[in-house]
């Protein structure tokens, strides 16, 4: 059994099932590794925490604690493309119960045997475990083989789950497609099985090119040809054959296996939602439906579930050609935020000695639309600042038959700009107790009225604030095991995991803005928290999580500070520990 790195007793030998340690720290964090000296169950990990104490020897007792004998599984990944296993991988598995930043120490890890073209995994029979290993080799974000089954699939991973129950299982991958050539070749018919002239046809391929259809007068097929990888789109703006208006329709192929497309047809009358064969050449009949003459029915018929790659623009296709005002289309920075002081400017109404934080930020816009008036792309002004959260917003537009105003559905989409901060660097992390002072000295010394502020430097909780780099890592952990308050010295044993699985885990993300404790705060609107007493500087989002500890500032001869060991591997698989000390600002 350990705590911290201090062992506080091994080589326990019980029988029956049941055992007692004695002098158990209180609110420690402890390991507790079960074994068999037989081997007749596998080794299992207790992340556990002894708990508050309001007494000497107080009993406590822990519950059940599940072992297992173990099995051996093997893996075989078939790379269907080759008909070779695929030897490159690392199948990881955990049986681990609690949680700590030391779970990785504990993990599973599969052997592969090349004679055999196997992976064997070690796994505890009775308790329910999954494998799973990653699919992104060059590390690059992406993965760089598909499963066969989607349901092997999670994010980045090759996943399995329960796996402890088999034996041997045999899980089937491809290389990622590379992108093809394809020909679409469309047919527009009416209700009576009619071919229709007159429409004008976009493909938008895997790679985001586009292209226009020309007319086939022997099939009486309209042609397209796109690069194809998982997915593509077609659209069929509105337009008029023989006297008919018919409204706008759109074509969505997705990859659903190696040798089978999923289409939805959105706009059309019959079916539309069918698999065919995939192949180089794609032949569909499409039945747009008819608009009726004058009518103002206005309906979406497809719009982007995520903004342009390079410009982050927006589009939305409508079921019949639109005229657009710039007012009725708006873009949010929802978790961005503007500051306005009392004396910035004498001439607006914030009175001196206040400051307002708005959220909820306007983001100028310029639009087009295209395929005769049916598509509409709305567009930032300037660069969108990557971090931030956005939501695009189309409002009332006219029919352009009726001009009459119409507000639909479904013309709006929330989206993230992914963080692309820089490399994350381990002493970037802050420890400070927000009391409107750094190191005893006053961050601001006046407010916004000029007159003087006079805080005091007493006990505050104090947070780690870490920088939006944080984003650069797959895992960060810190383990407190040290605490220094006004020069004396003390155990102080916590886990903090802070990015899990990529994403930042138990911090939370707020805004800065350095303000005098006797400003008047004003929130307006706001969906991200505001500190004003840290000795950060202004930022419109880092993350912070709180060390449950109240400490002072730093100051010469009275030293505050909390020692940490920390782990954490970037996402482009760099692993670093050591151990960091941190000042209270």
């Amino acid at each position: 059994m350990i705590a911290a790195d201090v062992v506080i007793q091994e080589n326990l030998v019980f029988t029956g099932g049941e055992f007692k340690i004695e002098n158990l720290p209180s609110s420690s964090d402890i390991t507790l590794i079960i074994s068999s000296s037989d081997n007749r169950f596998l080794s299992r990990t207790f992340f556990i925490n002894t708990g508050d104490s309001n007494g000497v020897n107080t009993p406590k007792d822990y519950g059940t604690l599940t072992v297992s004998e173990a099995t051996d599984v093997q893996v075989t990944v078939m790379n269907n493309t080759t008909g070779l296993p695929l030897p490159t991988l690392e199948f990881i598995a955990y049986s681990h119960s609690g949680t700590s930043s030391r779970a990785n120490k504990y993990k599973h890890v599969s052997v592969y045997d090349a004679v055999n073209g196997v992976y064997n995994i070690t796994l505890p029979k009775f308790i329910n475990t999954t494998i799973r290993a990653s699919l992104d080799l060059n590390k690059d974000g992406d993965i760089d083989f598909v499963p066969e089954s989607n349901s092997n699939l999670n994010g980045t991973e090759l996943y399995y789950p329960s796996a402890n129950k088999q034996e041997s299982l045999t899980i089937y991958v491809q290389d990622k497609m590379p992108l093809a050539e394809v020909e679409y070749r469309i047919t527009l018919i009416d209700e009576s099985a009619n071919t229709i002239l007159g429409a004008d046809l976009t493909a938008t391929g895997s790679d985001g090119e586009k292209s226009t259809s020309t007319y086939d007068e022997l099939t009486e097929q309209y042609v397209l040809s796109a690069k194809f990888a998982n997915s593509s789109t077609i659209e069929i703006p509105s337009f008029t054959a023989n006297d008919v208006v018919y409204r706008s329709s759109s074509v969505q192929l997705n990859l659903d296996d190696i040798e089978t497309l999923t289409v939805y047809v959105s706009g059309t009358s019959g079916n539309n939602y069918y698999n065919i064969p995939y192949s180089n050449v794609v032949e569909l009949a499409v039945m747009p439906r008819v608009l009726d003459n004058g009518s103002s029915a206005l309906e979406v018929i497809a719009v982007a579930n995520k903004v342009d790659f390079v410009d982050h623009s927006f589009s939305v296709f409508y079921s019949q050609p639109i005229t657009v005002s710039a007012s009725s289309l708006a873009l949010t920075n929802t978790s961005g935020f503007t500051v306005i002081k009392g004396n910035d400017d004498s001439n607006d109404i914030v009175l001196a000695g206040t400051t307002i934080v708005s959220g909820n930020v306007d983001i100028p816009v310029t639009f087009e639309t295209s395929l005769n008036d049916t598509k509409l792309t709305v567009t930032p002004v300037s660069t969108l600042t990557s971090g931030q959260d956005y939501n695009y917003e189309v409002n009332s537009l006219a029919v352009k038959a009726t001009e009459k105003l119409v507000d639909v559905n479904g013309d709006s989409l929330s989206f993230s700009i992914e963080d692309n901060s820089d490399t994350f660097d381990i002493n970037d992390i802050r420890l400070d107790n927000n009391n409107y002072k750094t190191n005893g000295v006053i961050i601001t010394p006046t407010n916004s009225a000029g007159d003087s502020s006079s805080p005091y430097n007493y006990n505050r909780d104090a947070y780690l604030y870490l920088p939006t780099s944080i984003n650069a890592l797959q895992t960060l952990s810190l383990r407190s095991v040290s605490i220094t308050q006004d020069g004396v010295n003390s155990n102080s044993i916590r886990d903090f995991n802070l990015v899990r699985n990529g994403n930042p885990y138990n911090a939370y993300a707020i805004g800065l803005v350095q303000l005098a404790e006797n400003e008047t705060l004003i929130r307006d609107n706001l969906n991200i928290s505001i500190e004003i007493g840290s000795a950060q500087l202004d930022s419109q989002k880092v993350y912070r999580t709180s060390t449950n500890e109240y400490m002072s500032d730093n100051l010469v001869g009275s030293e505050n500070s909390m020692t940490f060991e920390y782990a954490y591997e970037t996402k482009a698989g760099v692993v670093a520990t050591g151990t960091l000390t941190i000042p209270v600002q």
